[in-house]
């Protein structure tokens, strides 16, 4: 089961500009907003971008030559392609606004902006990008090359959701989704999507609660009409009227502020919203699912939630069992996750765990749920060395809280691992970590750890690391 799609990292914004002063400026107006790095012209922009993304670009028009930002787009984009590209100047003729749409930029602003307007213009460059992306995942999943979400599992508290998933899909009524993090509340409700007359599916905007902040929520939800505000040199629609006939699904909606909930709750009442700039409200037929991980009645019994709010949210409310209340889907999962991973070729053999690895998988408390399982296993893919996992290629986290739960894994110290034990552990996961970085490469690797070369020979032969007959792990130094 997958996450939101919201990504947790920070937003990345890199300047393109030759003025010092400007960069300053930037990074005050939006300081603790988005990490921003700094390049003073195209050439120092295309270092960066070779180091890591950006997700968005404020590229200046003039800087070594009159058009250089221009030129520079192409190259910009070549390295970046899912950055959004605002160009910010100084310039402000027909000329330079007629360049910037020939470009195809995402937006033009002036550089006597407000922080407020940069923000808000940085935010709707994202949104966009983030429906571009929402609008692939659809299609894919409709042509069959993505995996489509789906429960896996045939457990009795499994099979009771998706009996409930199948009555829920056919009402219109809000829904709150409630569980532990990690337990796949984003599938369930994508598990909700209707097809539309023509068999497409059914619009699925997806919202993480935590980023919408209050300077830019209402252009982001509701939109905006061109002239509302400084820089608004175009109409926008909202997530809201993106999300017309299908559903609307905010991510973890504890973590939403007061003053929008408010804003929230008049939109879900009234079915219709009002752009900023606008004096004209557009009905809408959307349904609301909202999930949360956390007690919404107590936060509302504190002041926290709005009491308004849950009660129109929570007309059908969906719990999500942890994975320990349903461990006989673990094996199930298991093998769901390992046809997920990345294979080098079609001839490959598929991951293989020995029966007291899966042992152990079933006797840990998954306190991360099904996100967890999931990265365990990817873990164990990235250790296994010839396709076979046993307990020591699993993470120690899972290794140390199973011990002692299931037959044949304690020690003598009582269900715990020993020092001695714990500090082999160690060693064999810090040297398995420094052999996968190196590809295999003890020549190499010895050097950089600072150990003898026959000796690190031989203590990766010993633990089972380096395995010359894998022509996968051949130590490229011999």
């Amino acid at each position: 089961m997958s996450g939101s799609l919201a990504s947790k990292r920070p937003i990345r914004v890199l300047i393109v500009d030759d003025d010092q002063g400007f960069h300053s400026v930037i990074k005050l107006a939006l300081k603790g907003r988005y990490e921003i790095r700094s390049a003073y012209h195209s050439d120092e922009a295309t270092v960066l971008l070779k180091k890591g993304e950006s997700d968005v670009i404020l590229l200046d028009i003039q800087m070594r030559t009159p058009t250089e930002g221009f030129d520079a787009i192409p190259k910009l984009r070549e390295l970046a392609p899912e950055a959004g590209i605002i160009m910010v100047s100084g310039m402000t003729d027909v000329w330079a606004f007629r360049e910037a749409l020939k470009n195809s930029v995402h937006d033009y602003v002036p550089k006597d902006f407000t922080p407020e307007h940069l923000a808000m213009s940085i935010e709707s460059v994202l949104e966009r990008k983030r429906l571009q992306r929402r609008d692939r995942q659809n299609r894919l999943e409709l042509k069959g090359y993505q995996v489509p979400p789906k429960l896996v599992g045939s457990s009795a508290s499994v099979d009771r959701l998706r009996r409930l998933l199948e009555k829920l899909r056919r009402s219109h009524a809000n829904i709150l989704i409630t569980g532990e993090s990690g337990t796949g509340k984003e599938v369930v409700a994508r598990l909700l999507r209707g097809r539309d007359s023509e068999d497409r599916l059914e619009p699925f905007i997806s919202i993480d609660s935590a980023t919408i902040q209050s300077s830019t929520a209402e252009s982001i939800l509701f939109g905006h009409e061109k002239g509302a505000f400084t820089g608004a040199d175009k109409m926008s629609r909202g997530l809201f009227e993106e999300a017309d006939g299908g559903i609307i699904y905010f991510d973890e909606i504890g973590n939403m502020s007061l003053d929008i909930q408010a804003k929230l709750l008049r939109v879900i009442q009234e079915k219709e919203v009002l752009r900023l700039g606008s004096s004209r409200p557009i009905p809408l037929d959307f349904r609301v699912v909202a999930a949360t991980n956390k007690n919404l009645e107590q936060m509302a019994a504190d002041g926290l939630f709005k009491e308004d709010l849950l009660q129109r949210l929570s007309v059908l409310p969906v719990e999500i069992p942890p994975l320990r209340e349903r461990k006989e889907d673990i094996p199930e999962l298991v093998h769901h996750f390992i046809s997920l991973l990345p294979t080098n070729n079609s001839q490959e053999a598929a991951l293989e765990l020995s029966e007291e690895s899966l042992a152990m998988l079933q006797a840990y408390p998954w306190p991360g749920n099904i996100r967890e399982l999931s990265n365990a296993i990817v873990y164990a893919h990235a250790m296994s060395l010839d396709g076979k996992v046993e307990p020591s290629d699993l993470p120690s986290r899972v290794r140390e809280g199973s011990r002692g739960t299931h037959k044949g894994t304690q020690t003598k110290t009582g269900g715990k691992l020993s020092f001695q034990e714990r500090l082999a552990d160690f060693e064999k996961a810090l040297l398995t970590e420094e052999y996968i970085s190196h590809e295999g490469n003890v020549s190499r690797m010895a050097v950089t750890i600072g150990m003898d070369r026959s000796h690190l020979h031989h203590k990766l032969r010993g633990l089972g690391i380096h395995k010359p007959t894998d022509r996968k792990t051949q130590d490229l130094g011999e």
